[in-house]
């Protein structure tokens, strides 16, 4: 457990023995044996819930902050429920990054802040690079756009499908973490000593939200246009298929007519009869190549 107090300058400084914490970091455990039932239904929260909530109750603010990885990784980058009340503010962690909340938060406290800032500057910290996170996507998109026109990109669906999976997953986020800022600004009351930093908190996330919705769209249209690629290619091979058919179907014709047994059979007996039918079979291939060329089926 690590219990923090707020100095006059908005710092935060380890809480005294017997005096009140403003903040307190509790692990899942420690917070199950604190809370008892009270408790489960966040912790139930932690532990199901894939985004971020808050929900008002009667004294105070309860919810989740989830943010998913963005460095590869399969479990989230930071998991962790809050609950705001006139006491202050506990946070329960689930990845074990809050051992060091007092470092992280140095110098970015206001004076006079009170413990919402807190949550406030750990969500504000950890979405602080999304922009450049999307725009990485955004330039991986692009270059596959012209792998795909130049080459007919052989590897494009599985670099799609993960960064659909990917702007999928964070659109949901930052709507989720706008809505947040919303219930923050306009619905925890005094708890919340600057509605106006949460509100511009929750407006920053939906511009992210927005992004990422037009990087989907455009992840979209780049699938569709592969898929028309495939389609161009397959009815290339089936064209040029098709003429091959249509240029060895009259010389199919013409050796099974040869190699049927007659004993009338044109040119049978004749001296140059096999080398006639070769040459009409020539010709015959010859003619239908300048026919399909003239026509641009070849």
């Amino acid at each position: 457990m690590l219990r923090y107090g707020i100095d006059g300058t908005g710092g935060l400084l380890p809480a005294r023995t017997g005096e009140s914490a403003a903040v307190t970091v509790l692990t899942a455990e420690e917070y199950r044996q604190q809370a008892g039932e009270r408790g489960g239904r966040l912790l139930r929260a932690i532990g199901s819930i894939r985004y971020s909530r808050a929900e008002v109750y009667a004294g105070g603010v309860q919810g989740v902050l989830r943010f998913p990885d963005k460095s590869g990784k399969k479990e989230p980058h930071l998991a962790l429920g809050f609950r705001l009340d006139r006491e202050g503010l506990t946070l329960v962690e689930s990845v074990g990054r809050l051992h060091d909340l007092a470092e992280r938060l140095a110098g970015r406290m206001p004076a006079e802040a009170g413990a919402d800032r807190v949550l406030l500057l750990l969500a504000e910290q950890e979405s602080e690079e999304d922009i450049l996170y999307l725009q990485h996507i955004e330039n991986r998109l692009e270059a596959l756009e012209e792998d795909i026109l130049a080459k007919g990109g052989e590897k494009a669906v599985e670099t799609l499908l993960d960064c659909r999976k990917k702007l999928s997953e964070l659109n949901a986020h930052y709507e989720q973490l706008s809505a947040l800022g919303g219930v923050m600004g306009e619905e925890a009351g005094e708890l919340v000593r600057d509605p106006a930093a949460w509100q511009r908190f929750g407006n920053m996330m939906w511009r992210l939200k927005q992004y990422a919705s037009l990087l989907r769209e455009y992840a979209m249209q780049l699938r569709e246009v592969w898929q028309a690629q495939q389609d161009a290619r397959q009815n290339r091979v089936m064209s040029i298929l098709t003429v091959v058919t249509t240029i060895f179907l009259p010389l199919t014709l013409l050796t099974g007519w040869y190699g049927m047994n007659f004993a009338n059979m044109p040119e049978l007996r004749w001296r140059y009869g096999y080398p006639a039918a070769i040459a009409a079979a020539v010709v015959i291939a010859a003619a239908e190549i300048v026919y399909f060329k003239k026509k641009k089926m070849l």
